[in-house]
């Protein structure tokens, strides 16, 4: 057993040896501005939402309307009525 992983131990070493190219880097995609360098995630600095990335500030905004719109329905949204009993005989 042991010959067989000293035959493979250069296999694994030119393997390991291969040149991280474009394929391996990572990517910005569907970011922010990579230049603005002042921001600031929301739970870092939740007082400040001038500083927040632009991403977060929409997904509070879009979560703030949910909220309201979800609370204004089922406060005067459509009630239901309770169920009429008839009287057993």
């Amino acid at each position: 057993m042991s010959g067989v992983l000293r035959a493979a131990a250069p296999l694994a070493r030119r393997l390991n040896a291969v040149s991280k190219g474009p394929a391996t880097r990572s990517t910005r995609k569907y970011s922010a501005d990579p230049d603005d360098i002042r921001v600031a995630y929301p739970w870092s600095d939740p007082m400040n939402p001038a500083r927040w990335k632009s991403e977060h500030t929409v997904l509070t905004v879009l979560g703030t309307w949910a909220v309201v719109i979800g609370s204004t329905y089922s406060v005067f949204g459509p009630k239901s009525k309770p169920k009429e009993t008839k009287p057993k005989a």
